[in-house]
């Protein structure tokens, strides 16, 4: 199979610098997923207006070409492929730029700043036959899969209850909450939202299966907390760590009090990690070539909790 040829447009953080810190582990950003892709994608351009960050995609990668807009990359490129690792308000903009003319979109979260663009740009793509992927590696990372897996299985009953907590933005990391909520529980609604302090809200959501869900918000991003508890009528999962462990607890008979059931937790140990950011990219190669039908984060997947988010923000930010 000949490589796909792919640009990347936003050489900040995701889109190249997570690469520097050295105490990230795998693949982090748009740049090594596409490295590590081997010979399936090569990356031929790159767009940003920091000459310094093009700078250091060319020593990376030397014979890159360089650009400063996406239009002029669009215009004298022929690429199958665009990262678009830029900011969410204007994500839309850029994905509608790149329909048709490339073979797949993958746009980091959230989709845009807002629904109605988000679905503009979802549409477009659909109407002109582009792949749009959108970067939620929250469904990949650490034990979400194993979590994911003994829901489906079936292993705590019929899920009833989830608290979740996650620290830092609405856009940056609440995105990725309120999409992994959707990816355990199904499609959501939103029932009440009240502020819980400065940058801080308390949301009450409900799943069409008739899940409770309560989501709160815990405080700056550098103090990371990201976890999940759920329970079912069988059992109870605790996604812990920031995604890098859980426990599982199943219900049994009593040994302390007659008629009752109390938790016992199971053994979790065998299961992996998968990389966290790179199987997105792979989906993608695989539904270009036919071999796979669809994306686990895809565009009206997305779009779905662009529709949340800006239900939780119309009500929490009125209040400002």
């Amino acid at each position: 199979m000949s490589s796909y040829r792919a640009g990347i447009v936003g050489l900040g953080q995701v889109g190249l610098m997570f690469d520097e810190d050295e105490k990230r582990d795998g693949v982090w950003t748009h740049f090594s997923a596409y490295e590590a892709l081997g010979g399936k994608v090569d990356i031929v351009a790159v767009c940003d207006p920091d000459t310094g960050r093009c700078q250091q995609a060319l020593d990376r990668k030397p014979g890159v070409h360089v650009y400063e807009a996406l239009e002029d990359m669009l215009h004298q490129e022929s690429l199958d492929m665009v990262s678009l690792c830029t900011p969410p308000s204007v994500h839309a903009e850029q994905i509608q730029a790149c329909a048709g003319r490339v073979k797949a979109i993958i746009c980091e979260k959230p989709l845009a700043d807002q629904f109605d663009s988000a679905e503009a740009a979802v549409y477009s793509c659909q109407e002109m036959d582009t792949v749009l992927a959108v970067n939620y590696y929250k469904r990949f990372d650490g034990a979400v899969p194993a979590v994911k897996g003994l829901l489906e299985k079936g292993r705590i009953g019929t899920l009833t209850q989830v608290n979740a907590w996650y620290a830092g933005p609405f856009e940056a990391v609440g995105s990725h909450m309120i999409d992994l909520l959707r990816f355990f529980c199904g499609e959501l609604s939103v029932q009440t939202v009240s502020e819980a302090g400065e940058d801080a809200y308390q949301a009450h959501l409900t799943s069409v299966e008739g899940v409770r869900i309560n989501l709160s918000v815990t405080g700056k991003r550098e103090d990371l907390i990201f976890e999940c508890d759920l329970v079912g009528t069988e059992g109870r999962l605790r996604l812990l760590e920031n995604c890098r462990d859980y426990e599982w607890y199943q219900f049994e008979p009593s040994a302390r009090y007659s008629g009752y059931r109390e938790l016992v937790r199971r053994e979790t140990a065998g299961w992996q990690a998968p990389e966290r950011f790179l199987p997105l990219f792979e989906e993608v190669i695989e539904l270009l070539g036919g071999n796979q039908k669809e994306l686990t984060s895809s565009g009206h997947s997305a779009l779905e909790t662009q529709r949340l988010m800006d239900d939780i923000s119309k009500v929490w930010r009125n209040h400002e």
